[in-house]
């Protein structure tokens, strides 16, 4: 069918006819831009056409509203070589005038005048003339339409310079073809849409108005607008399916009648026809069924999609296709052979998943999408043709059958001829090997299979098997199943179940995990089935127990396949096996045939050590009747650290973990963190909080994608288990108690349940709910001394802390209590016997401390009191540490423990000197006690020294506290003739009583001794300010020292330094406040110096200063002279107390 734009002519026919050929050859060479109306996009489109004589018919069809776009001139051209403007004048004008208005007459605006000049004027004449021809028609007929008024040179006389007229003649042609097409198909478009409003009338003809609409289509489809033309076969095929399903068979619709034939032949779509329009002609002149036109119409689709390259369009429409033509087949009432129908949808599925192979690449997941689906609907329809023609495993074809396969090979028709041009129209097909043998059509394949049971068979597995990888190649997963539940049914009665296992268990495995629990039931009937042919004692043994276990089935299946299951386990012989990942394992999945309720330790706690853990385990059994498991057994693993659960949430694969606990709620674990971002110049910009969510390795599927093992996957370590044995277990809820010593100590948490019965093992998968953890432990035995701050010298308490842990104290135990030396210690007893309570004898320095009735993980506190004396003189510490050792009778060696003691007060001493006479002052200061003070006393046993007690009588006890000092007085007589040398140093003694506060009636003594030394006196420093009477401000005095031997000594030189106050007085002379003197042989020696009081009133004496010096240079090893300060009892001041009266010199000096 050729379907090019008409363009006709008028006038001088022969001089077209001339110019014919080269203009439909140079209309194509180039393509134009095509400008739209109604803002549709710009298209850039190869315009075709062909000529016919001027004809006034089509313009009569055109003016009566009954004209086909297809058939319609697209252009008329008048054609004229008159070059002479009288003869244009005379004959040429009127009948390009009667030309034009016939076309007016007639509505047709898209024409065009031809002017070809044979006559070159530039040879013929030396002068131009003032109009041409081709100015008057213009100026005649185009005043408004320059460009509808064309010359050309005639390219036959003129070949060289008509070269740039015919282009643009050529490209005028274009153009106004275009602007036509505009115009023609508003028109077009307007008439189309008034004939479908009128199809509700009486004598509408849909097949007019089809027509009518494809000729509009395959316009557009010329135009190369295939997304157009699609949409108005879109248009048609809902129009009709809309007509047949809606309308159905009445008076005004009697057009339908010519689509009830009956359907002898049921050819399917054929994608590859040599002539597609065959159909059409045959649709227009003889009429077709609804099959063939619904044929047609889809072929017509797939074409364009096919141009469009969108293949997997026409793998989308196919199932839709389908559905839609049997509905309408059932409206209508068609009638045909049974069977029939099957062939068809199996020839239409098998055509289009052959382009579809063709064309798409192995990685375009959209069209095999689409493609799944097709070859299923393929696999079905063949498996019902072969059960009517009986093709299936284990069936003869008889008479009447082959009778059937004849009716039916002869209604699906042969194939058409290989094509030459339909398919080149698809550049992107996929270029095939050439050895590689080409498939056979659909149409051949079926009446292939439908020829044997050997041919059915392997067409039958080939097109199963691929619809099984196409869904797995989508991820459908479900639906592959489904596949491979019929695909494993036809292994079964092929006798080969051995085959069939592995779809069942597949499908078995995606129906528990989607909890389709009445599936699941009829699958692992089937699978029953298949191990009994098979003779798998194992595995029939474990389907059967799983059967008798479905409550979707009925009592008596289950009861029959209990019976099944206890007669295999006892002639099953199989041992543990040692991979339990491996589907023939002897271990079941424990959640088919028991449900665990509740998990409960009944130990109280803390579980000790070597004692019994007790375990009441509440589960309900599936079992149709009662069962005794062997051994049950529950083990328990060691919990995993704070910061191991908390790497081990941030490691997932898809999401976050989830841990669900009893009550039903879930706790989820993120990585939070925190997000700076900071500004060019370092300021905050934004703050945030963001979940780092780990990648995972896989792609988020859907849940019904999981895997469901049929056997357990993971074994867990059953070193640790709590058990019971030969147990009997009724359908129903059980309450057993599982036992069991426990040997480890740690956290631990109860992970796997197994029963055992015979050789099988039932694995639970996990536990429905967050078991309950134990601590089995065994916490150490423990003894703590607790006390606060202790004070030496009086009674402080303290207390014994004893934990038992899980020690088991035998009845005689008890804790024994060492004191260090000074150290006492006895328990805190009762205030009933005040006396024997307050005596210090009941301290003892080793206390035994019995521990009756003391039980394990028990604590006690036992009051002590401890007591030491307080240190005879100032430490350099603040403290006096003590030790107490305990012997713990759960422990072999001592622990000792360290006590810190601060003292209540403490006791210094100096030595004062007045002349010869010498003072010994002790002072007592109060440090962290209140306490009573009497009986001070200072004793010294060297003979030739007497103390003199220089203190009052007290008449009450002396009261101290802290920061309160107590000072006593004594003088120190030496008998003259026992010299410092014989008597070097003098110990003294002194003690006193005290007693606290709270308690005064109980006395101790606190005692301390000091050295005396350097307490003679060596020299007298005496000091003299004249005049005495009368010192004035600001002037020199003379002060007079005299430095006296009381006693011989080996200090020949001494130094002496005038410490003034800067203030108060000074030192007139270079070098004057310091010098040295010399009293060898001499007894004393007189200095005088200047000084002037620098304040008024009553001034101090200053400070005169006496030390040892030693003159350097005497040795090498003494090269510089040293001084050495005398001891405060050698040197005695006699004026060191004395004061000065300085008046002022004037009244402004005050």
């Amino acid at each position: 069918m050729q379907i090019k734009p008409i363009i006709t002519y008028s006038g001088s026919g022969p001089l077209f006819r001339s110019l014919e050929s080269q203009i439909l050859n140079a209309i194509p060479l180039d393509t134009c831009e095509w400008r739209r109306t109604f803002q549709r996009p710009t298209k850039h489109v190869r315009l075709e056409a062909q000529t016919q004589q001027f004809n006034v018919a089509a313009l009569e069809k055109y003016k009566k509203g009954d004209w086909s776009i297809l058939e319609h001139p697209i252009l008329h051209i008048f054609v004229t070589e008159c070059n002479d403007v009288d003869a244009y004048k005379a004959s040429t004008r009127e009948e390009i005038d009667t030309w034009l208005k016939l076309l007016t007459s007639y509505g047709v605006s898209d024409w065009m005048i031809l002017l070809v000049e044979t006559l070159d004027m530039r040879k013929t004449k030396n002068f131009m003339p003032r109009t041409t021809v081709l100015d008057k028609i213009r100026l005649d007929f185009s005043t408004k339409n320059d460009d509808r008024c064309i010359s050309v040179l005639n390219p036959a006389k003129f070949e060289q310079k008509s070269t740039e007229s015919f282009r643009c003649l050529v490209q005028r042609i274009r153009f106004l073809m275009l602007t036509s097409y505009n115009r023609n198909i508003v028109k077009y478009e307007e008439l189309i849409r008034s004939k479908r409003e009128k199809r509700n009338l009486e004598g509408w003809d849909f097949r007019q108005y089809f027509f009518m609409q494809e000729d509009l289509a395959l316009i557009f489809e010329k135009l190369e607008l295939p997304t157009e033309a699609l949409i108005q076969y879109d248009e048609l095929d809902a129009m009709f399916s809309q007509f047949v399903t809606h309308t159905g068979l009445n008076e005004k619709q009697q057009w339908l009648n010519h689509f009830r034939r009956p359907l002898d032949a049921f050819h399917g779509i054929c994608l590859t026809r040599p002539d597609r329009f065959e159909m059409r002609n045959k649709i227009r002149d003889e009429g077709v069924s609804l099959l063939e036109f619904r044929n047609y119409l889809f072929e017509r689709q797939a074409y364009l999609l096919l141009t469009c390259n969108d293949i997997p369009e026409i793998a989308k429409r196919l199932l839709n296709f389908l559905f839609s033509t049997l509905r309408e087949v059932e409206f209508i009432k068609l009638e045909c052979q049974e069977g029939a129908l099957c062939c068809w949808e199996f020839v239409c599925a098998l055509e289009v998943l052959q382009l579809c192979e063709q064309a798409m690449e192995p990685n375009e997941v959209t069209c095999f999408q689409h493609c799944a689906p097709i070859w299923n609907l393929a696999k079905d329809k063949l498996y019902e043709l072969g059960k009517l023609c009986g093709l299936l495993p284990g069936c003869t074809p008889t008479s009447e059958q082959l009778h059937i396969v004849v009716q039916l090979s002869s209604g699906i028709g042969d194939a058409p001829p290989e094509p030459q041009q339909f398919l080149q129209a698809t550049p992107q097909l996929r270029e095939r090997s050439p050895n590689r043998k080409p498939k056979k059509s659909a149409a051949e394949q079926l009446k292939e299979a439908l020829g044997s049971n050997q041919a059915f068979q392997k067409l039958y597995l080939e097109l199963a098997e691929l619809a099984i990888s196409t869904y797995k190649h989508v991820t459908r997963l479900r639906s592959a199943r489904l596949v491979g539940l019929d695909l494993g049914n036809f292994y079964c009665a092929l006798n080969e179940p051995h085959k069939a296992v592995g779809f069942f268990t597949d499908l078995l495995r995606e129906l528990k995990a989607e909890n389709w629990h009445m599936l699941s039931s009829q699958t692992l009937l089937e699978l029953a089935n298949c191990y009994r042919k098979m003779g798998d004692s194992l595995a029939y043994t474990k389907t059967c127990s799983s059967i008798s276990c479905c409550a979707e089935l009925e009592t008596l299946v289950r009861t029959f396949y209990f019976d099944e299951f206890l007669k295999s386990l006892k002639t099953l012989k199989t041992t543990l096996s040692a991979q339990p990942s491996m589907e023939n394992a002897n271990f079941c999945v424990l959640e088919d045939h028991f449900r665990v309720l509740d998990i409960e330790v009944v130990t109280p706690k803390p579980i000790i050590q070597d004692d019994y853990i007790l375990v009441q385990l509440k589960v309900e059994s599936l079992y149709p009747r009662g069962i005794v498991a062997e051994n049950i057994k529950l083990c328990y693993e060691l919990q995993a650290a704070p910061l191991e659960l908390a790497m081990e949430n941030v490691s997932l694969t898809s999401s976050p973990s989830a841990v669900k606990v009893k009550d039903g709620s879930t706790t989820t674990r993120l990585k939070v963190s925190l997000q700076l971002v900071y500004k060019q110049d370092n300021r905050l910009h934004s703050a945030a909080v963001a979940c780092d969510m780990p990648k995972s390795k896989q792609p988020v599927r859907r849940t019904s994608s999981t895997k469901r093992k049929l056997s357990p996957s993971v074994q867990a370590d059953f070193t640790n288990f709590v058990q019971a044995e030969n147990i009997a277990l009724q359908p129903g809820v059980n309450l057993i108690e599982l036992k069991a010593k426990a040997t480890r100590v740690g956290s631990w948490q109860f992970k796997q349940l197994c029963v055992s019965m015979s050789s099988l093992e039932f694995l639970s998968e996990q536990l429905p709910f967050t078991p309950p953890s134990f601590e089995i432990s065994t916490k150490p035995a423990s003894a703590t001394l607790e006390f606060k701050t202790l004070i030496a010298g009086m009674v402080q308490p303290i207390t014994l802390n004893v934990s038992g842990g899980s020690f088991i104290f035998p009845p005689d135990a008890k804790i024994t209590l060492r004191c260090s030396k000074n150290l006492r210690i006895r328990q805190a007893r009762n205030s009933e016997d005040v006396a024997a309570y307050n005596e210090d004898a009941s301290f003892e320095s080793l206390l035994q401390v019995p521990l009756l009735q003391f039980k394990s993980f028990e604590e006690r506190k036992i009051p002590l009191e401890v007591l030491t004396d307080m240190p005879g003189r100032k430490v350099s510490k603040s403290v006096h540490e003590h030790h107490i050792a305990l012997s713990c009778p759960w422990s072999r060696t001592e622990l000792p423990i360290p006590v810190e003691f601060q003292p209540a007060m403490e006791a210094t001493c100096r030595l004062h000197t007045c002349g010869t006479q010498k003072f010994l002052q002790v002072i007592m200061k109060g440090l962290d006690a209140h306490l009573l003070l009497q009986n001070a006393q200072v004793k010294c046993d060297v003979p030739g020294v007497q103390l003199r007690d220089l203190n009052p009588e007290p008449h009450q006890p002396i009261e101290i506290y802290k920061s309160l000092t107590v000072t006593y007085l004594y003088e120190i007589q030496v008998e003259p003739l026992k010299t410092e040398h014989e008597l070097p140093v003098v110990k003294v003694h002194f003690v006193i009583k005290y007693a606290p506060l709270s308690q005064p009636d109980v006395w101790r003594t606190y005692g301390c001794a000091f050295d005396l030394v350097d307490y003679t006196t060596l020299f007298k420093l005496q000091a003299q300010l004249e005049p005495n009477e009368l010192c004035r401000l600001r002037t020199v005095c003379n002060l007079n020292l005299k430095i006296t031997k009381v006693h011989e000594n080996p200090y020949t030189d001494l130094m002496y330094e005038v410490l003034n106050d800067q203030n108060l007085w000074a030192v007139c002379g270079r070098s004057a406040d310091m010098g040295v003197v010399s009293m060898k042989d001499v007894d004393s020696h007189s200095i005088s110096l200047d000084v002037m009081p620098l304040s008024t009133g009553f001034l101090p004496m200053p400070s005169i200063r006496l030390s040892k010096y030693t003159a350097g240079g005497k040795s090498k090893t003494d090269a510089h002279s040293k001084v050495h300060p005398f001891p405060p009892g050698q040197v005695y001041n006699s004026t060191k107390s004395m004061q000065i009266h300085v008046i002022a010199s004037v009244a402004g000096d005050q």
